[in-house]
């Protein structure tokens, strides 16, 4: 087995996770970002890096409603396990929501039906308060959320 180098490359593409913590990125997208930032790095390290990190615990990785693999810094692990996700099909973004309602439900399932639902894998997929008022023009993002619900981008 061969050692990991920590690159200059790898480093600065660490750093840009860090920087934008929570936030998801595909690999084209972030070859483009270091890119901009003045880093060229090859699609294939990036890839490498990114996978190495998600094996790590130290990125989230998931699968957009579009089919492309995402990748999400974060900063500490134990904060995705302890919520449920939600993913808009129309733009992809991935939501964190602290909700009673679902931290209940999930104790329902676990209590009345004997199993065990894992917040870290669980994404409710559906369409966002954005896009929807997009398609409607409607309201504006994040207006129909429920006061007691906690939710970050």
């Amino acid at each position: 087995m061969r050692g990991e180098y920590n690159t200059r490359q790898k480093r600065e593409m660490l750093a840009f996770l860090k920087q934008h913590d929570l936030e998801h990125y595909s690999v084209d997208e972030l070859v483009f970002e270091m890119e901009e930032h003045g880093e060229k790095i090859g699609r294939t390290t990036v890839y490498r890096f990114l996978e190495q990190l998600a094996e790590q615990g130290r990125v989230r990785k998931y699968q957009s409603a579009q089919g492309v693999m995402q990748y999400q810094h974060i900063a500490d692990s134990s904060e995705c396990d302890a919520h449920f996700h939600m993913m808009c099909k129309s733009c992809g973004k991935l939501y964190h929501v602290n909700c009673d309602l679902m931290n209940s439900l999930a104790q329902h399932i676990r209590t009345e039906h004997n199993f065990q639902v894992d917040p870290r894998e669980t994404i409710l997929v559906g369409i966002c308060a954005r896009c929807a008022s997009e398609q409607k023009g409607g309201a504006e993002h994040g207006s129909d959320h429920p006061a007691g619900c906690d939710h970050r981008l």
